[in-house]
This record gives C-alpha cells, sequence and structure tokens, in this order.
C-alpha cells in the first residue's frame, strides 16, 4: 500500500510538471524557454547547473556542437568541454544508449583526466545525463544535470524520472521553435516565399512545405537536411544570398538561423533605394508623397522611376503593380523536422 501512494505520488508530479512544461512551450519566447522549462525541472529534481543543447556524433568520436544552453555554468564551460571531447566518456557512454538517462559520479568522473578536470574546475561530483536521438536529421539532444559537492548524488528515483521527464522536455522545445516559426509565419504572411529555421550548422529543423522545392531550383540534387554550403556562409554572415533563381534572406534568433527564401524576379536587379520607390509607386503613392516618404526630391523620385522601368521592362505603373505582386509567393503548410 505505501509502495502503490508513493508511485502515485511519483506519476502525479511528473504529470503535474509535464502540464506546465507544454505550456512553457506555447507561451515562452524562442530564447526564454530553455531557462524556465530547468527552472520548472528543479522544483521536482534540485540541481546546480545544467547543459542542454544538440550535438552530432563524428565518426573519430567527437561531437559537433549545433546548439548549447548552459544553466549557471560559466562561458568557458563549453571551450573546456572542447578541449578534452575525445576523453568525454559520459557523452559517449549516453550516446550509445539513446533515451536512457545514466547516472556518473565519483569512479566514473574520473575514467579519465580530462574529465576529472571538468569535474574539479565546474564543481560537480554527481550527473545525470540523457541523450534523444534524431535518426533522420542525424542528430541528437542532450541534457546534463550537475550536483556539486554539498550536494547528496542524485538517485535511483530521480533517474528514472528523468529518463521518462526527458522525451517530453525534448518535444516541449521543438514545439516551442514551431510555436516560434508559426508566429514568424503571420508576421511574414505578406512578405512571399517560405520559411525554414536551421540550427548554427545548417541542420534544417522546421519549414515551410516548399521550402525544399524553392532550395531544389538552385541545387537540383539537393535533399537535405543540411542547407547548401552558400547558403549557410550566407546565414553565419547574417546577409542575403542571390542565386541565378533563389533569392534566401537569413538572420539569428539566438542558436537559430531563420530563412526566408522565394524566387529571383526581375525585382532582384533594383538597387535598395529603386526597390523601395518601386514599392511605394506600385501601391499608388505619388511622387510627391514618395519624395516626402523617403526624404528626398520629387525629380529624384521621376529620375528613379525611369531606370526601374527600364530593368524592369514596364512602361506603366500598373505594369509595375503587377510584378511587385507576384514577387510574393504563396505560403505553405509546415514540415516539421
Amino acid at each position: 500500500m505505501v509502495r502503490e501512494r508513493s508511485d502515485f505520488d511519483a506519476a502525479r508530479r511528473l504529470s503535474e510538471a509535464l502540464l506546465k512544461i507544454y505550456a512553457l512551450s506555447r507561451s515562452t519566447e524562442v530564447g526564454g524557454f530553455q531557462q524556465a522549462a530547468l527552472q520548472r525541472v528543479a522544483d521536482d529534481l534540485p540541481f546546480r547547473s545544467a547543459w542542454w543543447g544538440i550535438v552530432r556524433a563524428q565518426p573519430g568520436g567527437g561531437f559537433d556542437l549545433h546548439s548549447s544552453f548552459r544553466y549557471a555554468l560559466p562561458e568557458h564551460f563549453v571551450t573546456s568541454w572542447k578541449s578534452i571531447v575525445q576523453e568525454d566518456e559520459v557523452a559517449r557512454a549516453v550516446t550509445a544508449r539513446p533515451g536512457a538517462t545514466m547516472r556518473f559520479s565519483g569512479a566514473e568522473l574520473g575514467r579519465t583526466r580530462g574529465l576529472t578536470l571538468m569535474a574539479e574546475r565546474f564543481q560537480f561530483t554527481s550527473v545525470l545525463s540523457t541523450v534523444i536521438a534524431d535518426r533522420r536529421l542525424g542528430v541528437a539532444t542532450f541534457l546534463s544535470l550537475y550536483r556539486s559537492p554539498l550536494d547528496p548524488p542524485f538517485g535511483e528515483a530521480e533517474r528514472g524520472f528523468k529518463e521518462l521527464l526527458m522525451p517530453h522536455l525534448t518535444a516541449a522545445w521543438h514545439g516551442n521553435w514551431l510555436q516560434h516559426f508559426d508566429r514568424l509565419r503571420s508576421i511574414d504572411a505578406h512578405g512571399g516565399g517560405c520559411l525554414g529555421l536551421a540550427d548554427r550548422h545548417g541542420i534544417l529543423h522546421v519549414s515551410d512545405a516548399g521550402f525544399a522545392d524553392l532550395i531544389r531550383r538552385e541545387w537540383s540534387a539537393w535533399n537535405g537536411p543540411t542547407l547548401p554550403p552558400a547558403v549557410l556562409a550566407t546565414a553565419t554572415a547574417e546577409g542575403a544570398f542571390q542565386g541565378r533563381r533563389l533569392s534566401v534572406g537569413c538572420s539569428r534568433q539566438g542558436d537559430l538561423i531563420v530563412l526566408r527564401a522565394r524566387p529571383r524576379t526581375a525585382l532582384d536587379g533594383l538597387s535598395p533605394r529603386e526597390a523601395e520607390i518601386a514599392a511605394c509607386y506600385a501601391v499608388g503613392l505619388s511622387y510627391k508623397e514618395i519624395a516626402m516618404r523617403l526624404a528626398c526630391s520629387p525629380y529624384t523620385v521621376r529620375h528613379h522611376l525611369r531606370g526601374i522601368y527600364d530593368k524592369l521592362g514596364v512602361s506603366n505603373k500598373a505594369a509595375l503593380a503587377r510584378l511587385a505582386g507576384t514577387a510574393a509567393a504563396r505560403p505553405g503548410g509546415t514540415s516539421d523536422r
């Protein structure tokens, strides 16, 4: 009877935690979810610090870090880990058993000199670590919780609690991305094209249904999930890729890259000032109104419009408005990861 009561209490704690974590995934901005979720986890599973992110295992035994969130850990934690990654037996052990939460303390953390130095430098003596693999993308989400020498080591019940919790934490995190993606789409509804979200190594996690078709206009053999190198290079610099058939605008949001892809049109041949004037003129503003908005003279507006007509091969406002309208693509559905 006591055991049944204990099991019921544990199930209730887990249920309450999951409800609140999924609520956070819907209500929290994309950059704040991991902080908020870990604070909620700490209510039921106390810890001193945590590390949460995405990795890709390499054939030689190392790992590429695609995303990293440090909770109560200094910035140089990641640099220190990268210097001993080949000695990280904890990472190798949990990666070999995706979905299982493993406990490490004492002797396990002293198996290699690198791990020993990490434990001493960052003051942890007990670790709970879990990896959730995404075989389609070839990456894995990890979460390690740490306790200091002042804390009791993690127990078996706590290990089991985290093992049950981890798949839901991962799903809630990705759900938070989708929530953010839907907000971006609603904001961008009239901007045209298709949206995508990638990590900093260029793995595409979420995209509109038509995003892949647009990429294949430029690279016919592309099949994902890694962005073409030319797009990734532009994304790193937060610029815009301009290909023969495709334009991709890129911006950063934390560890995520927001991509806006659309077919190239004749409008892409305009200078930034010409594009502004064309957009204003196409929606019906007069020379004087455009001049006031852009702080220039009506004569300058007329001069630019003559150049715009020549570049676009049109001769009147109606034709310009039609061409501007065809630049906007229709939004599609969402392809998740």
